[in-house]
């Protein structure tokens, strides 16, 4: 369950706790007899109990009902939340009073259970929806112990993931689009590599055949044969002295990606005359080869500087 701060995401934060909370389960486990066996007996009553805690649980994020966890969460209980905040009982009472009845429903899909001796580790999945139509998935671990007769929670973590099945294809701790973006990213360094080298073959094989490159002050040149003929003429009417990408965003849907960011361009003209020293922005639209690799299909940008680039190109 089920704990969302009203604070943005820091994904790599959430990472080095996802793996610190790790450490700490199993070092409670290593703790209690490793024989999950032991006392089989009562399990089936205790793992009845703790279903009946985490559906207590799923069920409060519609009610709001803090009698409810003010019972099943340990006075010393520490959670972390999807954003990767940590938190305590208090400031989940808190939340809960400050932003209550957020959901319309949270169902509670699947709960797995195993002990070790008076620790009980409870994993599951809950399916929800917002007031605001949102749909997702909570994706939990709860660690429990047994004090004077009861469970209670003392830890928890939670992910969102999307509605649905789990990818067939499973990629441990590493996003699926991270492939994608190392191509894209190879994809921009050769460009720059390509132009600091001043190489019209070179930069051409970035783009793809049918490419639209869309610099300010110009016609549009479009497909190989007009970009070679471009760059051929832009790199021996300039000398190149710096260029760099920094991209901003990068966002892949499919075979389709968009990458913006901002670059800087130093030249000086081989025909003499002042250097160049121009900063902007740009944003490229990129296409997934047969190969895997990445080119790009469009490419705009334009200058923070007015007029700085109405000469590029111009011979």
């Amino acid at each position: 369950m089920k704990f969302v701060l009203n604070i943005p995401c820091r994904t790599l934060r959430s990472i080095r706790l996802l793996f610190a909370n790790a450490l700490v389960i199993q070092f409670i486990l290593a703790s209690c007899s490793s024989d999950s066996n032991k006392g089989t007996g009562n399990n089936a009553n205790a793992e009845a109990q703790i279903r009946q805690i985490e559906q207590d649980w799923a069920t409060t994020a519609v009610t709001g009902d803090t009698i409810v966890i003010k019972k099943i969460l340990a006075d010393d209980f520490l959670g972390t939340s999807p954003d990767g905040i940590q938190y305590s009982k208090q400031d989940f009472l808190n939340e809960m009073i400050a932003h209550p009845a957020d959901f319309t429903s949270n169902v509670l899909n699947d709960v797995k259970v195993r002990f070790f001796s008076e620790v009980a580790v409870a994993q599951g999945n809950e399916t929800f929806t917002r007031k605001n139509g949102e749909k997702a998935r909570f994706v939990w671990t709860d660690v429990l112990v047994q004090r004077n007769g009861r469970w209670e929670i003392i830890a928890a973590e939670d992910l969102i993931a999307p509605v649905g099945d789990q990818p067939s294809n499973k990629v441990l701790f590493i996003k699926p689009q991270q492939k994608e973006w190392a191509g894209i990213d190879s994809c921009m360094k050769e460009y720059v590599s390509a132009w600091m080298a001043a190489n019209a073959d070179r930069i051409t094989h970035v783009y793809t055949n049918d490419a639209a490159v869309l610099y300010p002050n110009q016609p549009a040149v479009i497909g190989s044969l007009a970009i070679h003929a471009y760059f051929e003429g832009f790199f021996k009417e300039y000398k190149q002295v710096l260029f760099q990408l920094k991209s901003e965003e990068v966002e892949v849907h499919g075979s389709i990606a968009f990458d913006w960011g901002k670059y800087k361009w130093k030249a000086i003209p081989r025909g003499g005359g002042q250097p160049v020293n121009d900063h902007g922005k740009y944003l490229v639209v990129l296409q997934q080869q047969a190969d895997g690799s990445w080119k790009v299909a469009r490419d705009m940008d334009n200058s923070d500087r007015p007029l700085s680039q109405t000469t590029r190109g111009s011979n």
